[in-house]
């Protein structure tokens, strides 16, 4: 066994013997020495004693590595344990480790105050003791018979006398001989589900009865959804008639390109209110409507659909086209149209009513061919204890998973999918056991072919059938099944979740506002735009402090007038009147109400809609004024609106009074060309780009923008920026309107502003690597980065401090920059990292930030060239300056630290070498560690220096770089691949005299 395998006991005991014959033989070789005598000499002696030591210390160094690795590990895992024991407690759901048998392993704390017991009250105990949940220790139960290694399902437990529901998640570990399980309270869901469904009745109720037509359309101008009032307006039977015989929604204006500004305006503002258009009814007559929409976007900002409500708006657009003639002949013509009105109204009121009454039989019709149909759907059957079919009751069950006669015989597992035959099977069982009747839900995959669809076949078939089961026992160990199909219920549960949400999103986010009052008007439920109008923090506010809607009309009897008419007619259309809001200022508001009965005709609530229309009553007094100051608005625009043709010269119609300002030619100038056409305005090297940009636009039918140059008439250059459209008629464009504004301020401030940022750009890579930089403006903070290997460079200009005495700090400053910026440009050649300099020294990295396979090579390479470009520059007298230079090898550390002045540095005990190789190195000389010799031996020329003794690391044995082999003249950067390599030689350096 060699010396250096043996243990650190032995050797010592070896070290003792050895010295104890040591001096026995210099005793003895005092007194007898002969020729034939083959002893030990003591210089032997001493070499053997020597070498044995050396061996011991280095088996004892080896041994105190190991127990300090050991140690760290330990600490480690305690660290891992602790985390993993802070996790498990900070889980809010309940967490436990089970055994096959059954048993808990463990728990977390959660679980164990669940139930007020400590965690150690667990361990061991089988998973049913608590007796709280029959559905968990069955699911448990069956997961670790089953092959499946996670499995899910909902339980229902008991806890302080309440019913609560969890979902269990599992999952098998140590080879499925125990369980990771968890399970998180999922009861308030169930609880939401009832009052989904509640909310989902009273936002129906609204939408279907409401006054104001309600819709929902897609992107491309189809109707998801329309209510009874939006199927009255536009002169349809049904909303169904309306979706399905109204595919495109353009198709309805009057002017299609009413549509298409009405889209842009929702893409530009998400919300449109008041967008008033003409429109052509299904019997052909035409009206006018006031929409408002908005546009729904998903959490990620995708644009899903439009909504908004529609107002028959036909009466009073006939009252603003009246307002220009005499007063006597419109009272005259508005009294006929209300008695005409009230007589159509009464009308409409009765055949309402008939309709309701039908559709009240019609719904009560439905409902019983529903029950008569359930009643249909029960599967019968009896089984025994080992699920064999024992008869099977024939039903007209065509939704089920059929029941053949010829299964009879047979067992469950031979009909059913396992998981189903093997939850039949434990339910059968349970009855048998219990002697009681047991229920379950279940659903069973269907397997769809080319038949007939069944009678419950919708649009898409579904997957899987859903039942709820009574298991009940019989005599001679047997039970009977009666299964129902609840398939349509299960479908009909989340297409009223779906259309819960919907009504809600109408409700909620509609503009009018939507209410339900108590006929002493006390407000049941209100929606955002009602406190919003009337001023008040949300619906609640609204509730609370609005006892009595009659507070908020400014002229008392307006409301008792809206009841009248309420209690004569049923319903009341656009009752105008003025209110006050939470602030005391006075808004017009226009209420569409309604009375609501129960199935008995007693009065419940009244439901509406109230739209403000302070801003239309406005405009209907300023109309006139509006038209006056139109003409001064446009001469004072601060830019040019026009009117051209769309032809080569863009021959101008209009132009306003800012064309002066714009172009310094007057607007007479540009009309017709009569001085000077727009297009010779245009700068030549942009009038292409107008066309094109214009062109485009009209031929996809869309408004155009563009930013282009013109030319005053001084000669002077501005930028300028336009926004148009093409006018059509009949299907032709006829003229291009729009508007130019004078933006060259704007634009030399963004060139200005770029030319600043690419200058700090520049300066900002001049002090940080790109890749630091990029990371640091990212995420502003302390970056640190360790990389294995990396190879550092340090030289120092030798006697410069003595140099730099003897001449002027300009003449300093100057030649120091001279020769760090040939440094720098080696360094940028080689694609060396330079991280800084302090006085006169220089420091550079090869791999870092970027790692690269050549870094010792690169940095090799650096070292030659610097001692080659440094004899370029001389002192006074001809002499040239001359470096030390010092390389290592090594993991070091790379980052950014600080918020002020910081700069890219590395750290480590690799850095502190180097230093130390160019601090003892000698005037031009390189200095590597072993570390670099070792690998760049085969391609460079290298002196042994011998040992030397390192500040901090004790005797190092280091090597002097004196150049390339033969064969290895020629150096190509590894990231220049497209650039073939040339001489180190023919790299220009600049001398200094």
């Amino acid at each position: 066994m060699r010396d250096e395998d043996k243990p650190k006991a032995q050797l010592i005991e070896e070290l003792v013997a050895l010295r104890q014959r040591v001096a026995e033989l210099e005793a003895s070789s005092q007194c007898c020495r002969t020729e034939e005598g083959q002893h030990w000499s003591s210089a032997e002696l001493h070499r053997l004693v020597n070498e044995r030591t050396l061996a011991l210390q280095s088996s004892n160094e080896q041994f105190i590595t190991e127990v300090a690795k050991r140690q760290q590990s330990e600490s480690a895992l305690r660290s891992t344990k602790d985390q993993l024991k802070a996790i498990l407690e900070a889980v809010p759901g309940i967490v436990s480790w089970i055994s096959s048998d059954l048993r808990y392993l463990g728990v977390n704390r959660h679980l164990a105050d669940t139930f007020g017991l400590a965690p150690e009250a667990f361990v061991g105990q089988d998973i049913g003791f608590l007796q709280t949940s029959s559905d968990f220790s069955e699911f448990v139960r069956e997961f670790f018979a089953s092959s499946a290694q996670d499995g899910c399902r909902e339980v229902t437990t008991q806890l302080n006398g309440e019913v609560h529901k969890y979902l269990i998640v599992a999952q098998k570990y140590d080879r499925d001989r125990a369980a990771f399980v968890i399970g998180i309270n999922i009861t308030e869901r169930y609880r939401a589900e009832e009052k989904l469904r509640q909310a989902e009745a009273k936002y129906r109720s609204i939408y279907e009865n409401a006054i104001e037509g309600i819709f929902q359309t897609t992107l491309d101008g189809c109707y998801l959804s329309a209510n009874p009032a939006l199927a009255r307006i536009y002169g349809y039977d049904t909303p169904n008639d309306l979706i399905t015989q109204l595919t495109q929604i353009e198709k309805l204006y009057v002017d299609p390109h009413r549509r298409q500004t009405f889209v842009q305006q929702l893409h530009h503002h998400d919300a449109v209110f008041g967008f008033e258009s003409q429109i052509v009814r299904k019997d052909g007559s035409q009206t006018w409507i006031s929409e408002n929409a908005r546009a729904v976007r998903d959490e990620h900002g995708t644009l899903l659909y439009y909504e908004g409500t529609v107002e028959d708006i036909a009466e009073r657009k006939q009252a603003e086209a009246a307002l220009q003639q005499a007063n006597e002949a419109l009272e005259t013509r508005v009294e006929e149209r209300t008695a005409a009105l009230q007589a159509l109204n009464q009308q409409l009121m009765v055949e309402i009513s008939e309709r309701q009454r039908v559709e009240a039989a019609l719904r009560a019709s439905e409902a019983e061919l529903k029950a008569l149909f359930a009643a249909m759907t029960d599967a019968i059957a009896v089984f025994d204890r080992e699920g064999r079919y024992l008869k099977i009751v024939s039903t007209n069950s065509q939704c089920l998973h059929h029941l053949e006669a010829e299964s009879v015989g047979q067992t469950i597992h031979d009909v059913l999918p396992i998981a189903q035959a093997d939850l039949v099977l434990n339910h059968i069982r349970l009855a048998l056991e219990t002697q009681q009747t047991v229920s379950l839900e279940y659903n069973v995959p269907l397997a769809h072919s080319g038949e007939a669809e069944t009678s419950c076949s919708t649009h898409t078939q579904p997957t899987e059938a859903w039942f709820v089961a009574n298991v009940s026992p019989m005599p001679e160990n047997r039970v009977i099944w009666v299964a129902r199909d609840i398939t349509q219920r299960k479908y009909a549960e989340e297409a009223l979740r779906h259309a819960e949400a919907k009504y809600r999103s109408i409700f909620e986010n509609a503009a009018e506002g939507i209410f339900q009052t108590t006929p002493d008007g006390r407000c049941l439920s209100v929606n955002p735009a009602i406190a919003r109008m009337y001023g008040y923090s949300s619906p609640e506010a609204f509730i609370t402090e609005i006892q009595d809607i009659g507070q908020l009309y400014v002229a008392a009897d307006r409301r008792a007038e809206f009841m009248a008419a309420l209690t004569q007619t049923g319903a009341v259309a656009n009752f105008e009147s003025q209110a006050y809001r939470n602030d005391g200022s006075i808004i017009w508001v226009s209420e569409n109400a309604r009375v609501v009965h129960d199935a008995n005709g007693n009065l419940l609530y009244y439901e509406g809609t109230i739209e403000d229309i302070t801003k239309r009553k406005q405009a209907e007094a300023a109309l006139y004024e509006s038209q006056r100051t139109l003409s001064t608005l446009m001469s004072n625009l601060p830019g040019m609106a026009y009117r051209c043709l769309n032809d080569s010269c863009w021959t101008m119609q209009f132009v306003s009074e800012g064309c002066y300002d714009l172009t310094g030619y007057s607007s007479n100038a540009l009309i017709e060309n009569s001085t000077v056409a727009y297009a010779d305005l245009i700068h030549p090297d942009d009038r292409k780009l107008v066309w094109g940009c214009v062109q485009a636009a009209i031929e996809s039918d869309r408004p155009f923008q563009m930013v282009y140059r013109i030319l005053t008439v001084t000669g002077d250059q501005k930028w300028v920026w336009e926004q148009g459209r093409s006018i059509h008629t009949a299907g032709e464009v006829t003229v291009l309107e729009g508007f130019i504004s004078d933006i060259t301020e704007r634009k030399r401030a963004e060139l200005a502003l770029q030319a600043e940022q690419q200058e700090s750009e520049r300066l900002l890579l001049n002090i940080l690597p790109a890749a630091i930089a990029k990371q640091l403006k990212q995420t502003p903070q302390s970056i640190a980065q360790r990389f294995e290997e990396a190879t550092i460079l340090f030289a120092d200009i030798v006697d410069f401090t003595t140099f730099s005495a003897q001449i002027s700090p300009t003449e300093l400053v100057g030649l120091l920059n001279e020769i760090f910026s040939t440094f720098d440009y080696l360094a940028e050649w080689h694609h060396l990292e330079k991280i800084k300099t302090v006085g006169d020294a220089y420091m550079v990295v090869g791999g870092v930030p970027t790692p690269r396979e050549d870094h010792l090579e690169a940095i090799a390479e650096m070292a030659l060239d610097m001692q080659q470009a440094i004899s370029c520059f001389q002192r006074e007298g001809g002499k040239p300056f001359t470096l030390r230079i010092g390389i290592n090898t090594g993991p070091v550390v790379a980052g950014v630290i600080g918020v002020k002045k910081f700069i890219y540095d590395l750290w480590g005990d690799t850095v502190n070498v180097a230093s130390r190789m160019e601090v003892q190195g000698i005037s031009g000389g390189i200095q590597v560690t072993d570390a670099t010799y070792s690998r760049l031996k085969d391609k460079y020329e290298f002196e042994p220096r011998g040992a030397i003794f390192v500040k901090g690391r004790g005797e190092m044995t280091t090597y002097w770089l004196k150049g390339r082999k033969e064969g290895d003249r020629f150096y190509k950067p590894a990231l220049l691949n497209t650039v073939e390599a040339v001489p180190v030689e023919a790299i220009p350096f600049t001398p200094v005299a």
